[in-house]
Parts: C-alpha cells; structure tokens; sequence
C-alpha cells in the first residue's frame, strides 16, 4: 500500500503544467468578479447621486420661488403700512429676482405667466414711487399671481416630499 500511494502522490509533469494555469485562471476570474463588483457599487451610488442632485435642483427652486414671494409679501406690507419708499426697494428686488432666479427654471407655461407680471413691473414701481394708494392692491395681485404660477410650476415647497 505504501508503494501505491507513493505512485500516486508522485506528481506528473501534466499536472504540474496544468496547476499554473489553473492558478491564473483562478486569479483572472477573481479579477474580473472584483471589477465587476467595484463596476456594480460605482453605477448604483452615480444612480443615487444623480437622484440627490435632481432632488437638490428641486429643492432649490422651491426655494426660489418662497424668497420671491416673501419679498413681494413683505412689499405689500410696506406699501399697506404706507411706506412705500421701502415697498418699492422690496418690489424692485422682487422682480429682478424674478427675471434672473425664477425666469431660467419655469417652462412655457408658467414661463408666459413671469413674462406677464414682468411687464407690469414699471407701472407698480411708478405708482409705489408716486405714494399712489392703488398700489398695494396692485402688488397684492401680482402676489397672487405668483403663488399661482409657482403652484403651476411645481415649485410649491409644500409639494416636496419630507415637508409637513
């Protein structure tokens, strides 16, 4: 018995030739399965990040949309109040914020609707800067307008989810 395995445990110049190759394949397929894990863990964390920034864009025009009308809400309150040296500093902050923030970020539709309150923006400054009594009734309706537009842009933040 002895002899017999001592024959068998002899190793051959076949194996020994084959065990190499059997070792690189080894490594290879090794390699390749680690690449392909790193491959899988790379795409699914770019497919998370891709949804963050979507999220953050719409987040940020959310916010967009609540500093607008807050400026606006807080001309109305001046104008109201009959300050209006301040209601125009308020209005004319407004709009301008209006034709660089939210202008780029709406599409047609709404878009049509900023373009519109945009071409009042002269005659509700003239008649702030005139101390005319209108123009806090003016400015209450371009605030409609805008929480409108803001709705039918889909940048209410009471929309996004997480908020109460």
């Amino acid at each position: 018995m002895n002899a017999e395995s001592s024959i068998g445990a002899q190793r051959t110049p076949l194996r020994d030739a084959a065990s190499p190759s059997h070792r690189w394949r080894r490594a290879l397929w090794i390699a390749i399965a680690a690449v392909a894990g790193f491959l899988v863990g790379f795409l699914l964390q770019y497919a998370r990040v891709n949804s963050a920034q979507r999220q953050i864009a719409e987040y940020s025009a959310a916010l967009q949309g609540a500093r607008l009308e807050a400026t606006l809400s807080a001309a109305v309150i001046e104008a109201q109040s009959g300050r209006f040296d301040v209601a125009r500093q308020y209005a004319s902050d407004f709009y301008t914020g209006l034709q660089r923030r939210l202008l780029p970020i709406v599409d047609d539709a709404p878009q049509n609707d900023v373009r519109s309150m945009l071409a009042g923006r002269d005659s509700i400054i003239t008649s702030l800067a005139r101390n005319d009594p209108a123009s806090p009734g003016m400015l209450g309706g371009v605030l409609i307008r805008l929480r409108e537009t803001v709705r039918r842009a889909a940048l209410d933040a009471s929309n996004m989810p997480g908020t109460p």
